[in-house]
């Protein structure tokens, strides 16, 4: 008797190898799958500016590595005694507003480097809602814990994820035209939108992700599917039910270097995984 569905594992028309440059951007699958990459020693970078959930703010990232001038001194804002950049993360602040930009330009410049060497570059889609700083009528990456108040919140539609990133994805590939680029949707559940909200939020990610995929060119990796339809059990989500746990995140992993590695990737992680685990242990003293 079966007593869960199994994902296949999916089939690409390439292999990552130990030679490759590898760029993560977005929800939390990109810091897991980012880790687990740097762990085993590849070529890695992994959201370089922070977690980013929405597509808009996804896509400025991008855009702003292409182009680093397109980042304005309007991204950054005073608060809480701290200067902070709507187009990163919380950890890029500081007290002094030149040392934030000298911190950000040194990001921007290191990233669009690794970019020209990106082999794959992974794009993760967290939520379709976004927040819109009505002040400076900017999306944000990230509030800051500013005053709700001060943003609009509303939900991209699938035509707006898909005109944002035919234009993006063309930009990519004119940048560095050898790069394969693989969406993916995240499967934590944004349970303070709402039950119902979360559900079309992921619905609206992946009818765009699909149009986005249709041409060959881009490429779809189902980690979404393996937590929700795969491992369909509350026994592998974290306490608050929304994050994967421990092992499902180990288990995504798993179909993530089956379906990626080449059988010489596999070979040499199992060696390095070998190596860390010596590395690592610790003598009972």
């Amino acid at each position: 008797m079966k007593f869960r569905t199994e994902l296949p594992v999916p089939n690409f028309p390439f292999k990552i190898s130990y030679q490759n440059h590898i760029l993560l951007l977005g929800s939390c699958f990109s810091d897991h799958i980012g880790t687990f990459l740097a762990n085993n020693r590849f070529f890695v970078l992994s959201n370089p500016f922070g977690t980013l959930f929405n597509p808009v703010s996804i896509a400025n990232a991008l855009k702003m590595t292409i182009n680093p001038t397109l980042f304005s001194e309007d991204y950054c804002y005073f608060f809480d005694n701290r200067h902070v950049s709507f187009a990163h993360h919380g950890s890029f602040s500081h007290a002094d507003k030149n040392q934030l930009i000298a911190q950000i330009d040194k990001q921007w410049l290191y990233t669009q480097t690794f970019l020209e060497k990106t082999d794959f570059l992974f794009i993760t889609f967290g939520s379709a809602y976004c927040y819109k700083f009505l002040e400076r009528d900017l999306v944000v990456g990230n509030c800051h814990k500013i005053p709700n108040n001060k943003f609009e919140k509303f939900r991209l539609t699938i035509n707006e994820i898909v005109f944002i990133y035919t234009d993006i994805v063309q930009k990519l590939l004119q940048f560095n035209p050898l790069m394969k680029i693989i969406f993916t949707v995240s499967p934590v559940r944004h349970l303070g939108d709402g039950f119902h909200e979360n559900q079309l939020s992921k619905s609206v990610l992946h009818l765009a992700v699909e149009q986005l995929t249709d041409n060959h060119t881009t490429f779809y990796f189902p980690a979404y599917e393996i937590l929700m339809d795969d491992l369909r059990d509350y026994r592998f989500y974290a306490e608050d039910l929304c994050h994967p746990g421990d092992n499902a995140v180990c288990y995504i992993e798993e179909i993530f270097a089956e379906t990626f590695f080449s059988q010489e990737t596999k070979e040499k992680q199992k060696e390095i995984k070998k190596e860390n685990k010596f590395l690592n242990h610790k003598p009972l003293q």
